[in-house]
């Protein structure tokens, strides 16, 4: 028993390279614009110093690479290179590259709720994916002007998405002008006092010597919903929180309220919105202001942005550390996807496996658990899961 178990390790690789070997012999891999361009990388099972400073001149080369060698991991540069082959950056001659935005789970302010229990990891991913429908729909494709046609998104695969930009314009921008672009996506630096419009009420007041004057009062309002940029994002994040205080009883709401740090009288809420933030204070105005902001910022990372040399998932191919397939995506199609479903790249047929976690791991939202210390027979797409995961071995006997 023990000798088994201690091969068991072994096999698990074995057994996972041979399902990636299958899945490479007719996977429809979807190869990046000038792949003869880009630089590319591998890491195998035995993990160690990824291969890379790879290149392929042909689509037929890279199917018989992949097919043959089953690596754990793919990735090609962001980069175009007039060498890609070539040891050194300087070597490889530079010659744009395209600009990335990964956001993962890992990342989000909510990671500590996960931590602490709060919320469940599968509610982590459902963020993430509507943080990338926010990047695409309302700052790429609408901020940005941008065409949906200069966009590859992806499911990475693992916790989060990719969204490729290849618009010629973007290729040459130096790394401090794509790490700008991250910061635009968080709200570093915005100045909350600029957000709301000027209500432009006044009253005549007497002024000593000079008789009546107009007078504003800053009374401040929300902005359109369809402005530009932070004012319509935030605009929307606001109307957003008024709708849902609606849903709630009067003692729950005050209770709501309270956390959130604003005063809204029951009453109040059968006014329309615009009626309802008109009449709440400045400062449970800037408050929600505030609350919109951090609600609806997005959370690339930022390095990899930045990174004009960096390697990024090859659309297609397989995660080594979940064994689902880097997907590509539609924005119509990132409003639902979900990964559990739609990025699985394994069947049905029952496989054994040993649980070497001390908790309960469950596969998406409860698609399949696996028990502390426990062998169980589940469908291949689980089985490969855990073990990608490393949260279980392959059962050589029960």
């Amino acid at each position: 028993m023990s000798l088994l178990k201690d091969i068991e390790p072994i096999k698990t690789k074995d057994f996972l390279k041979e399902k990636f070997k299958d899945y490479y012999k007719d996977a429809e891999i979807t190869l990046p614009p000038r792949f003869t361009s880009r630089e590319w990388g591998f890491l195998s099972w035995r993990g160690g110093i990824m291969n890379r400073h790879v290149k392929f001149k042909s689509t037929k080369e890279i199917s018989a690479y992949l097919a043959r060698v089953a690596p754990a991991h793919c990735y090609h540069s962001v980069a175009y290179y007039e060498d890609p082959g070539k040891n050194t950056m300087i070597d490889k001659q530079w010659q744009g590259a395209d600009l990335i935005f990964d956001l993962d789970a890992d990342h989000l302010p909510e990671m500590e709720d996960v931590k602490k229990g709060k919320i469940a990891f599968s509610r982590l991913m459902e963020f993430i994916r509507e943080q990338t429908h926010r990047l695409v729909v309302d700052v790429l494709l609408g901020d940005f002007g941008l065409n949906e046609e200069d966009l590859l998104i992806t499911f990475s695969g693992g916790r989060g998405y990719h969204v490729h930009v290849r618009t010629p314009t973007v290729l040459t921008l130096p790394s401090g002008a794509r790490r700008e672009l991250a910061d635009y996506m968080t709200g570093k630096g915005l100045n909350t006092n600029r957000i709301l419009d000027d209500a432009g009420y006044t009253i005549e007041v007497p002024v000593r010597g000079k008789g009546m004057e107009r007078k504003n009062l800053g009374v401040e309002k929300l902005p359109d919903k369809n402005s530009k940029s932070w004012r319509g994002a935030i605009a929307r994040q606001i109307h957003k929180i008024l709708d849902d205080l609606r849903e709630h009883e009067p003692k729950e709401l005050k209770k709501i309220t309270k956390q959130l740090g604003i005063r809204i009288n029951t009453g109040d809420l059968k006014k329309d919105n615009e009626k309802l933030f008109n009449k709440l204070s400045k400062a449970s105005k800037k408050k929600l202001v505030r609350i919109a902001l951090k609600e609806t910022a997005i959370y690339p990372d930022e390095p990899v942005t930045g990174d004009i040399h960096r390697l990024i998932r090859l659309p297609g191919s397989l995660h080594g550390g979940s064994g689902l397939r880097v997907t590509v995506l539609t924005s119509k199609k990132l409003e639902t996807f979900d990964p559990m479903k739609e990025a699985i790249a394994f069947g049905e047929g029952p496989v054994k496996v040993r649980s070497i976690v001390n908790h309960p791991v469950t596969m998406g939202d409860g698609i399949a658990t696996l028990k502390p210390e426990s062998v169980v027979e589940l469908p291949e797409m689980a089985a490969v899961y855990f073990m990608a995961r490393n949260w279980a071995h392959l059962a050589l006997e029960t």
